[in-house]
């Protein structure tokens, strides 16, 4: 017995090119299963830590905490801790603006599911180049805007008359010390004053009279 079908339901000859797309798909699957299969053979490591700035025990906060070329990454709280899923094997980076690049490679045979760290940031100091704020273009220009410049007749006369050499010797014979140079002279006239006394030793005058007994006294002869 023959099963015949409408004439309406065979495959038309015009599009049998719909059928490439599928087989190129499943080309491509049936290359992925390897990788795919390598891939679920690396474990999935939760790395946890604390980010600080040199030997304190200050967190840094906002520090970059990724896996490159991948999408994995987080950023440190403001105390300085993170948390973040990779992978066995991988290399992690630890960057913040100010300080230098960190890494840290998780072991391929890492076989526990934590992996926690301490990670310490270097401070990087950035030296920016000089930059010289000038109004006109060139040091010849600003020399020639400098020599143009005129003063007021009233300020040059202030001027003129301030450095008088006989108004400055006057104000330096009359002018009285202040406090500081007062001092200075005090204290080396103190100096000079003790220097004197060890020098010419007093002799009280308490004393004058004893010393005339013990004279008459033949006090001296008799030692």
């Amino acid at each position: 017995m023959k099963l015949l079908l409408p004439r309406h339901t065979l495959p038309s000859k015009n599009y049998k090119w719909l059928l490439l797309p599928v087989l190129l798909l499943a080309f491509i699957l049936a290359g992925t299963p390897g990788k795919a299969l390598a891939q679920g053979h690396q474990r999935v490591v939760q790395l946890s830590g604390f980010v600080t700035f040199g030997d304190s025990l200050y967190g840094v906060s906002g520090v970059s905490v990724y896996v490159p070329n991948t999408t994995r990454g987080i950023q440190t709280n403001q105390y300085g801790f993170f948390s973040l899923p990779v992978l066995a094997g991988d290399s992690v980076v630890f960057s913040a603006l100010g300080y230098k690049k960190q890494y840290l490679i998780i072991p391929k045979n890492y076989k526990s599911n934590g992996y926690s760290i301490i990670m310490q940031m270097q401070e990087e100091a950035i030296e920016l180049p000089e930059v010289a704020v000038f109004p006109w273009p060139t040091e010849r220009d600003f020399k020639q805007a400098l020599l143009n410049v005129k003063l007021p007749d009233e300020g040059r006369a202030v001027a003129n008359r301030n450095l008088d050499p006989a108004l400055l010797e006057e104000l330096f014979r009359t002018t009285p010390m202040d406090g500081g140079a007062n001092f200075k002279v005090w204290n080396k006239q103190n100096v000079q004053r003790i220097e004197q006394t060890k020098m010419f030793p007093t002799i009280s005058p308490f004393a004058i009279p004893a010393l005339i007994n013990m004279i008459k006294n033949g006090d001296f002869k008799k030692k």
